[in-house]
């Protein structure tokens, strides 16, 4: 039953965290927005490490919906999922402007394997 309960309270935590970057993501237009973006993921990341410290979530799942503890994971896997989605379609983040386009490769780290 606890297992359970903690696999709820991370579920959550993942529902929340994505709700809350996603609408900071749309906002990306400019370097001010781009900047305000990269704050909020980077104290989404020091709340998941906060709680994983006190109650670790195990190992194939993370709190706030992290997969990537590391520096160096986070950063392949944003590059993974840009060369990933790049190849389904060359001109995937064409319509975004640039400030967005790069929030969107760096917010992939967090969650893509």
């Amino acid at each position: 039953m606890a297992n359970d309960k903690l696999w709820e309270e991370v579920r959550v935590s993942d529902e929340r965290s994505a709700t809350q970057l996603s609408m900071l993501l749309e906002k990306v237009q400019d370097l001010p927005s781009f900047v305000r973006f990269i704050d909020a993921l980077s104290k989404d990341r020091k709340d998941a490490d906060r709680k994983e410290a006190t109650e670790p979530a195990g190992p194939d799942t993370g709190w706030n919906g992290w997969e990537n503890g590391s520096l160096s994971t986070f950063l392949e896997s944003s590059v993974a999922w840009f060369k990933d989605n790049e190849r389904g379609d060359p001109a995937f983040l064409a319509g975004d402007n640039p400030w967005k386009a790069a929030a969107r490769v760096i917010y992939a780290g967090k969650y893509y394997e």
